[in-house]
């Protein structure tokens, strides 16, 4: 393959949702006062018992809050019992008589109907939605996807789709009831309300998300005719915006459920004028190429995807193209982990836990030049091969928990050039595209190695994300501290091979050219930087139409580099500030945040 030119992870603090708080209750009983006299009492016993039986509920539920186990019909089952008799209790109590004739004070009754219908959505969850799915996935769960010889057995997908989707057309409608209920006048019953409608509009969305990508699973596994993908394996080591350095190019198939893995063919068979693509925008930013290698300095995947199909139709490998995925090796190592150890011919055996180390550093300290070409596509085209081999239902929810936090950290990308899937699995997170949400705030962080190297495996990144301000006008402002080290050790400086050091005067330096994209409708200020390494005075800029901030870090062995910048959100954030960033050889983001400054306003 050709070359160009630990901080835990913290996620930000988040607003306890669940159980609906009914102490709310307490403050109506004021209100209500000598009214009620002792049946105010009781009437205030039986609100602390409709709180006690919501808190147990979500005891319950808190089991089924991985994927997996949400899947698995003996875990619901489990779930499902003790849930309805709580929320059935709850419900009871909540349409008792002294809750009825409460329901009909002026003014105050919309609290006590509010706090009904919450125990009605609960309860019907429990009671219909959670046992329909139960009974419908103790069937599809039993049934073997694998039909053989590469073949998937469409009918149990088929199944699980239609399952999700009436599960998700009655969740839909509770969620509607909930959002239509009495808006509740008194403050801690409104913010039980609130809480509780913000946790079941995340229920609601990642199960329609779900549903969504469900509903498009057939058609990428060729249900309706064939489907070709390409896959870009990339390498980190060499740093692209988003991902790294274009190592090779293969395609798989599926075509009516059947699924076939093709060839990967090395980055020297996309090379000359007729694999360049590229706009001038890219040509003034960066100094690159842009044959294959070099497409993921793009921030945005869906550009990165146009352009490598544009590269394989152009070259003599050819064919009709259905979408594009880019994987690297920290996805490749989570999938060996998933599907089993892959032992590499004449080679070592990759595993769960040293295969990222050996595809972005170790095979090019220990396998000659002439073969590592031949080790990366037999590693990529088996494990690839391997994922789709012997499918089951678990298996595929396995792999469906897997994509999440790996498209997060921008390990796998995916574009379909079919639009209404496209859609689905961009609300997955897989497109990767620059900050565009104003209502879900990030800024993006683009790394690009600049020295001939793969010496992205000793930069490592750390990022201090603290809120410092919640604006009057709903913006937020957050000050960032970025720290970039230069890691390399003291034995492989000495003696690693130019291949990862690069040659001449830069010979273990990092030379990345950095990119700060604002959040959508917000922006960036304040930016120093400091440290040991030389870094040059940040410019504004523009790539294909976007504004951002770049500069270029020079880490020579032993230094660092660090930026110091504010960041304000749009006043239509809704959630707190993240950050988007280029991936690097393992899982963890090197991202903390403190965010207790002060609460959202929106």
């Amino acid at each position: 393959m050709k070359h160009n030119a630990n901080h835990a992870t913290a996620r930000p603090n988040q607003r306890k949702k669940w159980p609906w708080v009914l102490l709310g209750i307490f403050v109506l009983l004021v209100a209500l006062g000598a009214a009620l006299g002792v049946t105010g009492y009781k009437f205030y016993k039986q609100a602390l018992q409709v709180k006690d039986h919501e808190m147990a509920a979500v005891e319950t539920v808190k089991q089924v809050k991985d994927i997996k186990n949400t899947m698995d019909p003996a875990t619901l089952q489990k779930v499902i019992k003790p849930m309805q008799q709580h929320t059935s209790a709850a419900r009871t109590i909540a349409h008792g008589g002294l809750w009825k004739l409460a329901a009909m004070v002026p003014v105050y009754g919309d609290d006590i109907r509010a706090v009904q219908g919450m125990t009605e959505v609960v309860d019907d969850l429990a009671s219909k939605t959670l046992p329909e799915v139960s009974d419908t996935l103790t069937t599809v769960m039993s049934s073997d996807l694998s039909a053989g010889n590469g073949q998937i057995n469409m009918q149990p997908v088929l199944d699980l789709k239609n399952a999700v989707n009436t599960a998700n057309t009655q969740v839909q409608q509770q969620y509607k009831k909930m959002k239509n209920l009495p808006t509740p006048h008194i403050g801690l019953v409104k913010n039980a309300y609130d809480q509780a409608l913000d946790q079941f509009a995340d229920i609601a969305d990642k199960l329609n998300q779900g549903n969504e990508m469900l509903s498009i699973l057939p058609k990428f596994l060729g249900q309706d005719g064939q489907r070709t993908y390409l896959v870009l394996a990339a390498t980190t080591s060499e740093s692209r915006s988003s991902g790294g350095l274009g190592g090779s190019l293969g395609s798989m198939t599926t075509n009516n459920g059947s699924f076939q893995m093709g060839d990967f063919y090395p980055n020297t068979e996309f090379e000359g004028e007729n694999s360049e693509v590229y706009t001038d925008s890219d040509k003034a930013v960066f100094p690159f190429s842009f044959d294959i290698r070099d497409q993921e300095a793009d921030p945005d995947f869906n550009n990165v995807a146009k352009n490598v199909a544009t590269i394989w139709q152009q070259s003599s490998h050819s064919t009709n193209v259905d979408g594009v995925m880019a994987i690297d090796p920290v996805f490749i190592q989570e999938l060996v982990k998933l599907n089993g150890n892959v032992q590499i011919p004449n080679g070592p055996l990759l595993t769960g836990d040293n295969t990222a180390q050996f595809l972005l550093n170790d095979i090019y300290k220990d396998v000659y030049t002439a073969y590592q070409d031949e080790y990366f596509q037999y590693v990529a085209s088996n494990v690839m091969d391997a994922t789709f081999k012997d499918l089951s239902i678990n298996k595929l929810v396995s792999i469906a928990k897997l994509i999440s936090p790996m498209a997060e950290g921008r390990h796998v990308s995916f574009v379909s050039f079919h639009e209404d899937e496209n859609k689905a699995f961009s609300d997955m997170g897989l497109t990767n595209g620059i900050p565009s949400d104003e209502e879900k705030p990030e800024f993006g962080m683009y790394f690009n190695q600049l020295n001939a190297s793969k010496m992205d495996w000793y930069l490592h990144r750390n990022t201090q994300i603290t809120r410092t301000s919640c604006n009057q006008d709903g913006s937020q402002t957050y000050h960032v501290t970025v720290t970039l080290e230069n890691a390399l050790s003291y034995e492989d400086y000495v003696n690693g091979p130019t291949y990862i050091l690069g040659g001449g005067d830069l010979r273990g330096h990092i030379v990345d050219k950095m990119l700060l994209y604002a959040p959508a409708g917000g922006s960036i200020s304040n930016l120093t930087v400091g440290g040991s390494a030389q870094i040059d005075d940040p410019q504004q800029g523009n790539l294909n139409g976007n504004g951002m901030i770049y500069t270029v870090a020079n880490i020579a062995y032993g230094q660092n580099a660090t930026f110091d910048f504010d960041v304000t959100t749009s006043p239509k954030a809704k959630e707190d500030l993240k950050l988007d960033q280029t991936p690097m050889g393992w899982t963890n983001t090197g991202v903390s945040y403190d965010t207790k400054a002060c609460q959202l306003q929106n």
